[in-house]
């Protein structure tokens, strides 16, 4: 019975290092090509989730007084952004990831919307670092 409690651990700890994740030194995303695809590909589906933010706000404007009526306003970020990657030297982030575009107010004479022109635009920058994989704000 011993050599079989033997056995089967030996055959339970290769099972455990055949399924262990690889080191974090070796992940796809830390090469700077693939840092640079996902990076791209995060910043895509970031910019996305922005514009329906900006779609929402439309369709639901911010109202403020004014001297003399209520005015609508709201955000919306136009459809240009660009990304820069920077490597960190550090390996528990490698990369940090840089996400530029520019958000414009808009206001409206009517309070549903739909006479409205940009009154001002922001420009934003969002940095990102790479940590495990993944981007994190």
């Amino acid at each position: 019975m011993r050599g079989f409690a033997t056995s089967f651990l030996a055959v339970l700890l290769a099972a455990q290092v055949a399924l262990a994740d690889p080191p974090a030194s070796i992940h796809p995303d830390a090469t700077p090509g693939g840092a640079e695809a996902s990076f791209r590909a995060f910043a895509r589906d970031w910019m996305a989730r922005v514009k329906a933010r900006g779609e929402r706000e439309r369709e639901n404007p911010r109202l403020t007084p004014n001297a003399r009526e209520m005015i609508a306003t709201y955000r919306e970020v136009g459809p240009d952004f660009e990304t820069q990657l920077q490597a960190t030297g550090r390996p528990i982030s490698p990369y940090v990831g840089v996400l530029r575009y520019n958000e414009n107010v808009f206001a409206c004479s009517d309070l549903h919307a739909t006479d409205c022109h940009a009154v001002s635009t922001q420009p934003v920058t969002e940095v990102f670092r790479l940590r495990d994989g993944r981007w994190v704000y």
